[in-house]
């Protein structure tokens, strides 16, 4: 499949999170899920986005004291449908979805 980035194994490793996830999760939550270091992760959520295949929201308020605004993220319709592509492409199978209650 044809992408508008480059698909790097890190790349991969975002998109089997975001294609495992029952819900939106915010971007440290992605860094922790896919292993890779926030410097890596978040230029990835940042092409996925500029390509139209991610959403993404700021949380409304401060949860807690001293911590700062999460943004949240989620595939699109035509994300989900090019992310299943290209991780089929490249890794011959699709993630499981995480089981109710894990993130």
């Amino acid at each position: 499949m044809e992408t508008p980035f480059r698909v790097t194994a890190a790349t991969l490793d975002v998109l089997e999170v975001l294609l495992g996830a029952r819900e939106e999760l915010h971007g440290f939550a992605v860094v922790r899920a896919s292993g890779r270091p926030t410097g890596t992760v978040y230029p990835i959520l940042g092409r996925l986005e500029d390509a139209g295949w991610l959403e993404s929201r700021w949380e409304l308020e401060h949860p807690e004291v001293g911590r700062p605004r999460r943004r949240f993220y989620a595939l699109s319709a035509a994300g989900v449908a090019a992310a299943e592509a290209v991780v089929l492409e490249q890794r011959g199978k699709l993630p499981k979805p995480e089981p109710e209650g894990s993130q």
